[in-house]
Formats: C-alpha cells, sequence, structure tokens
C-alpha cells in the first residue's frame, strides 16, 4: 500500500468516552494514538517530539488549556495543537488561535471536520518538509559542484601521472596491477561526484503522454550487459490497462533502470522479474496507474524495507546508495509515489503510483 508515513495524535481529554471516541476516529484512519486525562499526566510526558498533533480539551480537572498551551508550544514546537471544546466562545477561540493553536474544533466533534483538519495539519507538513529538502538539496548541489569542478582538475592530473607511471613500469606487472586499483578507485571516485550532483541538481521534466511499457521496456534493454550470461526474464502483467500518462521519458527510465539493477543484483538465477500493472488513486483521489515491479530474489528484511529510500543507504559491495533516493525524486517530481510492497510469495517488490495526467 502506498501511504505517506502517518502522524502520531496526543489526545488530552479528561472525559474517558471522548477519549475513546477519539481514539476510535483516528486509528480508523491508520493514525497513531496516546492519551492523557489531565495536566499533570501531560507533564509527565518526555517524548514531545514524536507528536505531530494534539488534541487538547480546553477545560481539564487541574487546569485549562490556555495555562498548558504555552508549555506545549515550547516543548512540541512542530506539533498543530487543536483545541476541543463543548463552549462555542469566539473569544477564547481567538485567544487559542493568537497563542497559536492551528484550529478550533467544538465537541460534539464532528468526525469529518476533525479529519478535515488533521489533513490541513498533514498538508502543511508535507510542504514544510519539501521546502526544507529543497534547501538542503540546493545547499548539497552547490556545495557538490564546486567541489566536482576541483577534484576533477585533481583526479586528471592524478590520471595522467598514472599513465605515465604506468610506460616506466609497464615490465613489473605487480605495478601496473596496483595501478589499475588506483584508477579504478578514481573511477569510483568520479562516479560518486557525478551521482550526488544529479541527485542535488533541480528536476526539471519534460512531460509527453507515452506508454509507460515502452520506458520499463527500454530500461530493461539498456540492461543487457548486466544480464549477459545470466538467466533473467521480465514479465508483464495488466494488458488491459491503459499504461499512458503524461511523465518525462528520460528521468522515469532511470526510476525503472534503478528498481530492475537492484532486482537483478539481488536475484539468483533464474532471475524472473514481473511487472504488474493496475488502476489506482493517489491520496487526492486524482486517477493514477499503479505499477508494482516484483522479483523472486530473497526478499528485504526490516531495515532494508524502512531505509530503501535514504540517501547513501546502501547493502551492496559497490554503490553510492542514491539510486533509489534519486528514483523517489523523480517519482515525486511527476505528483507520484513509490513504496515498498508486500509482494504474495518470496522476493521484494516496489511499487509506483503516477497520475495520469499533469499533478
Amino acid at each position: 500500500m502506498l501511504a505517506e508515513t502517518n502522524l502520531r495524535v496526543l489526545v488530552v481529554d479528561d472525559d474517558a468516552d471522548t477519549r475513546n471516541n477519539l481514539r476510535d476516529i483516528l486509528e480508523l484512519d491508520n493514525y497513531q494514538v496516546e492519551t492523557a486525562g489531565s495536566i499533570a499526566e501531560v507533564l509527565q510526558r518526555g517524548n514531545w517530539d514524536c507528536f505531530s498533533a494534539i488534541l487538547l480539551d480546553r477545560r481539564l480537572p487541574d487546569g485549562d488549556a490556555e495555562e498548558l498551551l504555552p508549555r506545549l508550544r515550547q516543548w512540541a514546537p512542530e506539533a498543530a495543537i487543536l483545541i476541543v471544546t463543548g463552549y462555542a466562545d469566539l473569544q477564547d477561540a481567538i485567544a487559542a488561535l493568537r497563542q497559536g493553536a492551528a484550529d478550533y474544533i467544538l465537541k460534539p466533534i464532528n468526525a469529518d471536520a476533525l479529519r478535515l483538519s488533521l489533513t490541513r495539519i498533514r498538508d502543511q507538513r508535507r510542504l514544510k518538509e519539501r521546502a526544507l529538502q529543497a534547501e538542503r538539496l540546493a545547499a548539497i548541489g552547490q556545495m557538490m559542484a564546486g567541489l566536482a569542478h576541483e577534484s576533477g582538475n585533481a583526479l586528471a592530473r592524478s590520471q595522467a601521472c598514472l599513465e605515465m607511471l604506468a610506460l616506466e613500469v609497464a615490465d613489473r606487472p605487480e605495478a601496473l596491477h596496483l595501478i589499475a586499483r588506483i584508477q579504478k578507485a578514481q573511477e569510483h571516485l568520479q562516479q560518486l561526484y557525478s551521482e550526488v550532483r544529479n541527485y542535488a541538481a533541480p528536476l526539471k521534466l519534460e512531460r509527453q503522454k507515452l506508454s509507460v511499457r515502452s520506458i520499463w521496456r527500454q530500461a530493461w534493454a539498456n540492461l543487457t550487459e548486466q544480464r549477459r550470461g545470466r538467466t533473467a526474464l521480465l514479465r508483464e502483467e495488466g494488458e488491459d490497462i491503459d499504461l499512458h500518462c503524461r511523465v518525462d521519458a528520460f528521468r522515469l527510465e532511470q526510476v525503472f533502470r534503478n528498481i530492475l539493477e537492484n532486482a537483478l543484483a539481488a536475484c539468483a538465477d533464474p532471475v524472473e522479474i514481473t511487472v504488474i500493472c493496475s488502476a489506482g488513486q493517489l491520496m487526492d483521489g486524482q486517477p493514477a496507474l499503479r505499477i508494482a515491479v516484483r522479483d523472486n530474489g530473497p526478499g528485504l528484511n526490516a531495515e532494508q524495507r524502512q531505509r530503501i529510500f535514504e540517501p547513501f543507504f546502501t547493502t551492496k559491495t559497490k554503490g553510492t546508495g542514491l539510486g533509489m533516493a534519486i528514483a523517489k525524486r523523480i517519482v515525486e517530481a511527476h505528483g507520484g509515489q513509490i513504496a515498498v510492497g508486500t509482494p504474495p510469495g518470496r522476493g521484494a517488490e516496489i511499487q509506483l503510483l503516477l497520475p495520469r495526467g499533469d499533478p
């Protein structure tokens, strides 16, 4: 299932029935919920960093929201605080909002109104995270551009010296072997600079309405060298599904190439990779194409499932660990989603959701 990481919500209310009702509503939507019945219980907590939202009853047996709210803003600055009350008092609502509350909700709580408020909070959080990520990537890109330029010049000089040295020791196989190892290490450094620069560079998509099948087939064809001497089969399912989306063919081929390359590296012969297509839907209800790429390898362990899209995370002896991080950037730039799936049997599965049109 493709889904964004859910919010962890703290519900603070002295009424047990209200706490239970709110927990039921939120857990039905897969939110993670913790509860407290008083200010004293709240003050005993120390895990403030984990909360993204706090539902705070305005009247508590040992105080009120106005007293607790400034402390919560200090302890959990990233959490959105929603004041819950049974009294429709405009002045109190304005005061709470001025103190930093994100919303003011009346009892009895309307489940749809609560969902709408939390969805708005989640969207704002997502936009903030993307803005921070863009800033970080821009900084990395600037740094890597300068580093790659200066290092490229140094590596070029080093390469020239190694070639001259190889001529001097042409009759010494052991020395030539060491020179070859140094040259290979330099090539790895150049690849690393290139991949980090590509990861940090802004993505500008050139979209066309294309059959996605032609793109994954091209990616498979471009892996001919990696498949040479191996028994590897690419199967396709979902022939009756419309496979046309507005995508950047070059960028999306990078995504499929990384996924297929990882599958080839993980699987023993005979390799069988299956691409399964079906109709899907994005979180905002937009129609999408769902693509699952499934292999017959050993599958992913818990750490790999959690960290596969992190930059520089890899279990390979060679590689930068940027392939799937780049794939995630490309898919999200298209307005889509990418996640680890759960195949019915043995193996690993990567799922993509691509919007049919422009996001």
